[in-house]
């Protein structure tokens, strides 16, 4: 992502820069400006819908979800089985639905 391989980012970037593209990825998930780009180009070919509702980086970007969060499992997979009868009873919800 960075244009470097590990070692070298190890062995020259500084631990404060290395933080910071870290805040940079969460903020702004990688692969962004590409499905910004397609969105534009669905848009100009005719697409009337939202480029949020078909890209999750552009959706994660307009409603500001940190990348970390959005990397979680979900889904009407994961609703079914967390609504499942006798199912687990650990109480556990993923951060979105225990608000």
């Amino acid at each position: 992502m960075l244009g470097m391989p590990v070692y070298q980012i190890m062995a020259e970037m500084p631990q404060s820069e290395l933080m910071g593209w870290g805040n940079y990825f969460r903020r702004r998930p990688y692969g962004w400006r590409e499905d910004q780009r397609t969105a534009v180009l669905l848009q100009a070919h005719g697409y009337k819908g939202k480029p949020e509702d078909v890209f999750s980086s552009l959706k994660q970007l307009k409603e500001g979800i940190p990348a970390e969060i959005k990397a979680l499992p979900k889904g009407k997979f994961l609703e079914m089985m967390l609504e499942a009868k006798g199912g687990d009873d650990s109480n556990w919800k993923p951060p979105w639905m225990s608000k």
